[in-house]
């Protein structure tokens, strides 16, 4: 495919690696690994830079002494609880540059402890299918990450390509496996550690993005109702919703049985490879084998061209 790199994505929780390596040779897309590895402690972005490295490269040593990289390529997920997600309104007659510029000054409003210059935006424009202003959906997060990141992948002979959020990456490879009609609706909901975020994607493409904390796992369900009541206010009939995924770490049967019953919604497990052919030796992988689901965000980046 034109544009396509051989490219690893790596998913970070707090608890553990995750990595999907992908290559494109003879006109098709081959997964080559996808493991997963847990730290030695839990990781937290936000402590000291060698500390941190040190935590990443313990969990990235073992991957790839079990299955070397084949690329030098390499891009990552983050979790929920580093990014900022709003929906703000902008002029049409904006430039990218600008339109980007202005972001900045409304979070660092919104969120006066950081300053515009520490972070890092990246918007979703909406078709509200207005001529003067239209709205996005801004999602930011912080330059120190990808700095530290950075070094990680210079420290390992590594390029890096690509910071996302894990959930948006995730709904990546949803567009790309999911063929969408003019009308249909996509629910996708993102669950991992102390989150969860709902996406309705039309169209492919999201038109509401929301990230939302839970205690425990009882609050789930109750946070879910509250995010259907929420597209609700913006015309998005649950009628309408066609088809609706959920991704992330022990996704159990019990909570899709529950919401069944309490939301009138059947979720499916989102499995990212069952449109993608993969190396037979990535399924000696108990990780792959039984939680294939968890690695959508790493598949996601690791499909992701621009």
């Amino acid at each position: 495919m034109p544009g396509f790199q051989n490219h690893a994505g790596i998913n970070l929780t707090n608890a553990k690696m995750q990595l999907v390596e992908v290559n494109y040779s003879d006109e098709e897309f081959i997964v080559e690994n996808a493991d997963e590895e847990y730290f030695s402690e839990f990781l937290d972005l936000n402590a000291r830079e060698p500390r941190i490295i040190a935590t990443l490269q313990g969990a990235f040593d073992e991957l790839v002494m079990r299955h070397p990289l084949k690329n030098k390529m390499v891009s990552f997920t983050l979790p929920n609880s580093l990014f900022h997600v709003v929906r703000l309104p902008y002029e049409n007659t904006l430039v990218q540059a600008d339109m980007l510029e202005e972001f900045k000054w409304e979070l660092a409003t919104l969120f006066p402890k950081s300053s515009r210059e520490e972070m890092v935006v990246q918007s979703i424009k909406v078709d509200d299918n207005k001529k003067i202003s239209s709205s996005a959906i801004v999602v930011a997060t912080y330059r120190k990450y990808l700095k530290l990141l950075n070094n990680f992948c210079l420290k390992n002979g590594l390029k890096l390509k690509f910071v996302d959020n894990a959930h948006i990456a995730s709904d990546r490879i949803i567009s790309l496996n999911t063929s969408f009609t003019d009308r249909e609706v996509v629910l996708s909901v993102y669950i991992a550690g102390e989150s969860l975020s709902v996406t309705f994607l039309f169209k492919g493409k999201p038109i509401y993005f929301n990230i939302v904390p839970v205690l425990n796992a009882g609050e789930i369900l109750p946070r879910l109702s509250e995010e259907l009541e929420a597209g609700r206010a913006m015309k998005i009939n649950p009628a309408s919703i066609s088809r609706a995924y959920i991704s992330g770490d022990n996704i159990a049967d019990s909570l899709l049985e529950r919401a069944v019953k309490a939301l009138n919604i059947e979720f499916n497990r989102f499995n990212p490879f069952e449109e993608i052919k993969v190396n037979p030796e990535v399924f000696e992988s108990r990780a792959f084998t039984e939680r294939a689901n968890s690695f959508s965000p790493a598949a996601g980046i690791a499909f992701r061209l621009v």
